[in-house]
């Protein structure tokens, strides 16, 4: 399932050779900030790009970091993070700005329902700014034809509010409907290493397709309004 004749590169936008993230905040803000700076011809190999976007609202780190390679394909983590020393006390929102489901976003989270886990992340081909990401369509990373055994998330039972512990994506939830809130911590992080193939997307019809050459745009996101944009090509 490797992407045949093709590798992928960072994405070379307006400004040149240098790659940039483009984030808003739940707070409204939306701002796009320089980072990495690639040659115009540099091929990822094992090569880790990462940002941050802060909610000033409840002073959470939204994190998104993408792995790419011309054998693997591309990897994503994402996690809600608290950079404090102390204990940070959140609200659940349920606020996010790109719907997603059981076959874009993760196999085991839904955020149109209530039982939803706290992140989620989609690749859209083509390039999408925050302005028009809502309309993107999203890839489904999940193989329809597969049924995954779904363990309790740190989202399950829509809890009313979240305690996360200092300097980590590790919370406990509480407020929870029924039957109860998921006991002890539990890491927001979601990646796709355990579920989706990094080389290509499936079709309804669980028909695996490799990447095509192009563009694509990797969308992270929180249920506090925050998004975080990132982009690869395949060429």
């Amino acid at each position: 399932m490797l992407v045949a004749a093709a590798v992928i590169v960072v994405a070379l936008l307006a400004i040149g050779t240098v790659a940039y993230y483009e984030f808003t905040t739940g707070a409204g803000n939306s701002v796009s900030s320089p980072s990495n700076t690639y040659s115009t011809n540099l091929t990822l190999q094992p090569t880790r790009a990462a940002t941050t976007v802060n909610n000033p609202t409840n002073d959470l780190e939204l994190r998104l970091s993408v792995n790419t390679s011309s054998t693997t394909g591309v990897s994503v983590f994402v996690d809600a993070f608290n950079p404090s020393s102390s204990t940070v006390d959140v609200t659940s929102a349920n606020d996010w700005i790109v719907p997603l489901t059981g076959n874009n976003g993760a196999p085991c989270g839904d955020d149109t329902y209530a039982q939803n886990p706290t992140v989620g992340f989609a690749i859209a081909e083509g390039y999408y700014t925050s302005s028009n990401v809502t309309v993107a369509k999203l890839l489904d990373l999940v193989n329809p034809s597969i049924t995954y055994s779904c363990s309790l998330y740190l989202g399950y039972a829509n809890p009313t509010g979240f305690l996360f512990q200092p300097l980590s994506d590790m919370a406990t939830s509480y407020g929870c409907d029924q039957p109860r809130c998921m006991s002890g911590n539990a890491s927001t992080g979601l990646t796709t290493s355990s579920w989706a193939p990094g080389t290509g997307y499936w079709n309804q019809r669980g028909t695996f397709i490799s990447l095509p050459r192009g563009t694509y745009t990797v969308l992270a996101e929180d249920e506090w309004g925050d998004l975080v944009l990132a982009y690869f090509t395949v060429s």
